[in-house]
């Protein structure tokens, strides 16, 4: 029953350790997607007249380092995904449609909110958990262009308990891609 219902809802696509999102991975879009929400949003706000594009800068800036290890992740889980011919392209991808997502704003929070945010951001030390910690209470989901591997596995040990296999062979189990 629950394979019926993932095949009936995604493409076809077999997951593998190299497509699907391990957990350093989605942590660091999480943290890429909230930066982007900040960027697409002082830019957009600073057009209303609620201009914050110096506080974000100033975000920009003081966590600069952590801000290019998350990018350096996020890099490498697309060489995986893609090759190393394709992981430039597929990177590029993931960044275009992050920042066309926030384009139109962000889900029910205004240039004042996102200010705040901002303002919340510069106030935290420049660490990864830190800002994994904001992103989490901003209720910022990472836009992911798979599955994450952990739901992978627990999905591929639940249809192998149904059907009755247990060789340890892999099971292919559909993933969806990214929204087209």
């Amino acid at each position: 029953m629950i394979t019926a219902a993932l095949a009936a809802t995604m493409p076809l696509a077999p997951a593998t350790a190299a497509t699907c999102w391990k957990q350093t991975a989605v942590e660091a879009a999480q943290i890429r997607d909230f930066e982007m929400m900040l960027m697409v949003s002082a830019l957009r706000c600073r057009a209303t007249g609620h201009d914050f594009l110096a506080s974000y800068n100033r975000f920009i800036r003081e966590k600069r380092e952590t801000l290019t290890q998350v990018n350096d992740e996020l890099r490498e889980h697309f060489r995986s995904a893609a090759g190393p011919v394709g992981a430039l392209g597929a990177y590029d991808n993931y960044v275009t449609g992050l920042a066309n997502v926030y384009g139109a704003g962000a889900d029910g929070l205004g240039c004042r909110d996102l200010q705040s945010i901002t303002d919340a951001a510069n106030a935290l030390p420049p660490s990864r958990s830190a800002l994994l910690e904001l992103a989490d209470a901003a209720a910022i989901s990472p836009h992911l262009s798979g599955a994450r591997c952990d739901i992978v596995t627990a999905v591929a040990e639940k249809v192998r308990k149904t059907d009755g296999t247990s060789s340890g062979a892999p099971v292919k189990v559909a993933v969806r891609g990214p929204a087209e």
